[in-house]
């Protein structure tokens, strides 16, 4: 930090990565809470000789400028005042005649983590916003646990091996490995094969599974012994990321508690599912037919990423995927390891779950090393859409990826290379759009239905709307033989789903 960049801060707010502190005589005991704080997060700039007035921040000058330095600087030697050495790197700025000391306060490495004071692992402080914030328990142990050079996928399970497998999971990942692996011998047994893949350990002279086998292949039993949360939770909202929460909270939500394999089978038919998928002709080497959705592949790396890299030994979280109108958030348990400014580099990166991700690389899954962020990047603004941003959010040991969609007109289409177009101006809800809405929560009669509306009785514009969408196949009748019965209900079909998900509320059939 040079002297404009300083003058600059003044007349803004302490930010998440400068502290400001008066220290003109002495050195503050909340200087090391924040010394601890930028350590254990993004690190930052410890700023003496600079008070806050009631209209901002003023310099105020450090009055012994070599004590204060020298005090500081070797309390901040492992088994003093921190548990690790602290390479801060230190500079003087005079600013109208006063002295300003500045301290850089790196972010410590992985191994040194957590940061804490006076050899008290609960005096452990993280950064949030302009604030230290003293760490709880379960953040102290999400340290602990990456801070260990075993990873846990590679610890052994304690779980009856004939028990421990799915046989399809296990099938279809050999069918895969093959596919991506010509030549390699595929008569193996299974177990055979996982112990040559080191998913399979001998422990006492008995072969054992790790984490990371139960993980990826691990029967129902297995994955709800070790793993007691979901997998992952997938949502398609119908509304903007930036709405109010709507009544009807999610369209469609599937809650998964299988292993990662069917996990990824599983959410990767949701994607289908839910996403246009314009044809582009017959492959001529295969005769099939080329439906792939546009986005399949940046979605596959993102989706992946979130399976291969969060941190499962922490219970008290899971993985979320929300597919709102507007944008596809995913957020996962488990912040990257490395510095940010990497994260875009090529190379080989050291990761929370090695033998997770090298499973899922294997079958070419998921980009080289160092290539993913890059190529989502890149490809999706191709797509016509805004670039994909993350927050890698060290303060609370998360990741979070974000794929902005461009939000076209009725009627316009997403070709490859085309620019997005603005965004319409919001609608009122149309009455079909609401009737559909409705419906997406459960069959109903058409009393139901104009009551839901805020109606005395059936009116004339529900029953035209009616007409509309059942013959538009949105919606059907439940006894479709006899339209007039009484018992008479209507519900909504996949093609509703899929309309309701893609079209705004004032949209009609």
């Amino acid at each position: 930090m040079n002297r404009d960049q300083l003058i600059k801060r003044l007349h803004g707010h302490e930010w998440s990565d400068v502290e400001f502190k008066e220290a003109q005589r002495d050195v503050p005991k909340s200087a090391y809470e924040t010394v601890s704080a930028f350590s254990n997060t993004h690190g930052g700039w410890l700023v003496f000789g600079v008070r806050e007035t009631e209209s901002g921040y003023e310099v105020s000058g450090v009055a012994q400028v070599d004590r204060i330095q020298n005090d500081f600087l070797s309390a901040l030697r492992a088994d003093n005042k921190v548990n690790h050495d602290i390479r801060v790197e230190a500079s003087l700025i005079e600013v109208e005649g006063k002295s300003v000391l500045v301290f850089r306060i790196p972010e410590a490495p992985r191994q040194h983590k957590p940061i804490y004071l006076n050899r008290d692992i609960r005096r452990a402080f993280i950064r949030r916003g302009g604030c230290d914030h003293r760490c709880t328990m379960p953040e102290i142990e999400r340290f602990l646990r990456d801070s260990a050079e075993e990873r846990w996928d590679g610890q052994v399970y304690d779980f009856p091996l004939k028990k421990a497998f799915d046989r399809n999971s296990l099938k279809w990942y050999r069918a895969r490995f093959r596919e991506a692996n010509p030549g390699h011998d595929d008569t193996q047994p299974d177990q055979d094969f996982l112990y040559q893949w080191g998913y399979l350990l001998r422990q006492h002279g008995v072969l054992k599974p790790t984490r990371a086998a139960i993980m990826l292949f691990g029967s129902p039993a297995a994955i709800h012994h070790m793993l007691p949360r979901p997998t992952l939770d997938a949502q398609w909202i119908p509304a903007n990321m930036a709405d109010p929460l709507p009544e009807m909270r999610w369209l469609d939500r599937v809650v998964y508690e299988e292993n990662l394999i069917t996990t990824w089978l599983g959410l990767v038919g949701k994607y289908y599912q839910y996403e246009p998928r314009p044809f582009r002709g017959i492959d001529p080497h295969t005769l099939m037919r080329d439906d792939t959705p546009p986005g399949y592949r940046v979605f596959r790396e993102a989706a992946i990423n979130l399976l291969i890299h969060q941190d499962y030994a922490d219970h008290t979280r899971k993985a979320v995927i929300k597919f709102y109108r507007d944008v596809i958030q995913l957020w996962n348990p488990g912040d990257v390891f490395g510095s940010d400014e990497h994260l875009l580099e090529p190379g080989e990166k050291e990761v929370r779950n090695p033998r997770i991700v090298a499973a899922f690389r294997r079958l070419a899954l998921c980009e080289q090393a160092g290539t993913g962020m890059q190529m989502m990047k890149t490809q999706w603004q191709t797509l016509g859409h805004p670039a994909p941003t993350y927050i890698n959010d060290r303060s609370r040991k998360a990741f979070e990826f974000q794929l902005p969609l461009s939000v076209l007109p009725k009627g316009s289409s997403r070709e490859k290379g085309a620019e997005p177009e603005s965004q319409p101006e919001s609608q009122p809800e149309s009455l079909e759009f609401r009737i559909v809405s409705i419906l997406s929560k459960g069959e109903q009669g058409k009393v139901a239905i104009s009551q839901a509306l805020g109606q005395k009785e059936v009116s004339g514009p529900l029953n035209q709307a009616m007409r509309r969408i059942l013959k538009a196949g949105i919606v059907e009748r439940t006894i479709p033989d006899k339209p007039q019965s009484r018992l008479q209900k209507y519900r909504l079909t996949e093609k509703g789903r899929q309309w309701l998900l893609a079209h705004p509320p004032g949209s009609k059939p």
